[in-house]
């Protein structure tokens, strides 16, 4: 890929994306141990499951809160803040009252992968002017907000379904971001060589 000429964004983007890379890399771990987790032990109790997701989604939450504090000023801060808020909201509400029934849960968690996965896609079509691996994004995105819509469209399903379903996420939407980060950092490192 042919870098584009010097311009002040591409060098501020650059500039931050050298701070940040890691953020998406921390989240997509995060998200391969939680599928690993959900596929290796399914028959786990659903008591379980709420503690591992609501503790999740409190440190994913703040993660994402940082990455928007981080990149502010450019486009999907905010929405990277607000995304992170409602992922500590939500992490905090499962561990506090692990007692909610398995369909709240379900419905939970289909809210916060929709609009999670909406705000990654515009976020990575946004970041594609910089050819910054805005495909990955694109697609962790698209499994995402996929991944909510089935959660709501059958917030009935049992709880054994739910866990393979959710470690199968994990694990697609987790190597995403991974890679998406890793993207991220080898671009900062090209233009750092210019």
């Amino acid at each position: 890929m042919t870098l584009p000429p010097r311009d002040p964004l591409l060098e501020s983007f650059a500039a931050t994306s050298r701070r940040v890379w890691y953020l998406p890399v921390i989240r997509g771990v995060l998200a391969i141990l939680l599928g690993v987790l959900a596929l290796v032990w399914p028959a786990a109790t659903l008591l379980t499951l709420i503690l591992v997701l609501g503790v999740f989604w409190l440190v994913d939450g703040v993660v994402g809160i940082v990455d928007g504090v981080r990149w502010r000023g450019e486009a999907g801060a905010g929405l990277r803040i607000v995304l992170g808020v409602l992922g500590v909201l939500a992490g905090l509400v499962l561990v506090l009252q692990p007692g909610l029934s398995a369909g709240v849960l379900v419905t939970i968690a289909g809210v916060w992968a929709v609009l999670g996965g909406v705000a990654l896609v515009v976020v990575s079509v946004q970041a594609r002017r910089w050819g910054v691996g805005w495909g990955w994004g694109v697609a962790a995105g698209v499994v995402t907000a996929v991944f909510g819509i089935l959660l709501i469209a059958w917030p009935g399903i049992g709880a054994a379904t739910f866990v393979i379903l959710l470690g199968a996420y994990a694990l697609v939407a987790g190597i995403a971001l991974v890679v998406h980060g890793l993207r991220i950092r080898a671009l900062a490192k090209r233009l750092d060589r210019r």
